[in-house]
């Protein structure tokens, strides 16, 4: 390898691992593909530092200048389907069915092919009025399912630019979905199941 292939190498790593912390990977994988990675260069040193905020990777060899990337992350959630096809890229690309340039083209096309996130906020809706329905929920719980679904699009909206561990955000707009469900239930000639209505409003936030 060439100096610009090893500047392309690292940041091929470092997109992989930014991709993979956005979308709810453990930090242990993550340092573990991007090592993967970086070892296909044959050089001395490979080491990546990841925090649930960002990550730091640096690749060096006595026989060339240290290259260190930092990269910060930002927006977290969870993405299992984006998790699997970096895995699947890295390994390809560590067993050799896959070119630096092949393999840097299809990680960035991962990066462009997110869903957006006012498409995920819809989906919140109609997610939370499937579950309920498919744990015994009547009709009336998956309209109610529906609109704390709503109410929960709505406060992962107001949130996205806060930077607060996900476990407690997680956490809150748990105890918002009980406390709305109950609250429909309460309007008058309104008649429904709250746990089915909690259990399928919360399915959204369950990784996956």
């Amino acid at each position: 390898m060439v100096d610009t292939e090893y500047k392309q190498l690292v940041d091929l790593a470092a997109m992989a691992g930014k991709i993979m912390l956005e979308n709810g990977a453990e930090i242990y994988r993550v340092e573990d593909t991007i090592r993967y990675i970086l070892s296909v260069s044959g050089l001395e040193t490979k080491q990546a530092f990841v925090l649930s905020t960002g990550l730091m990777i640096s690749l060096g060899d006595p026989a060339i200048d240290a290259i260190t990337v930092i990269r910060r992350v930002e927006n977290r959630g969870t993405h299992l389907n984006a998790i699997s096809k970096v895995n699947e890229i890295s390994r390809d690309f560590y067993m050799g069915k896959l070119s630096l340039d092949e393999a840097y083209v299809q990680i960035k096309g991962l990066q462009a092919n997110q869903y957006p996130s006012w498409l995920k906020d819809i989906a919140m809706i109609f997610v939370s009025a499937f579950f309920t329905g498919m744990f015994g929920g009547n009709a009336v719980d998956m309209v109610i399912a529906g609109g704390v679904g709503f109410l929960l699009a709505v406060w992962t909206w107001l949130t996205r630019g806060i930077r607060m561990h996900g476990m407690i955000l997680d956490f809150i707009g748990s105890f918002l979905v009980s406390v709305s469900a109950a609250g429909f239930l309460r309007i008058p000639g309104v008649a429904g199941h709250l746990n089915l209505i909690i259990i399928g409003a919360i399915m959204v936030m369950v990784p996956g």
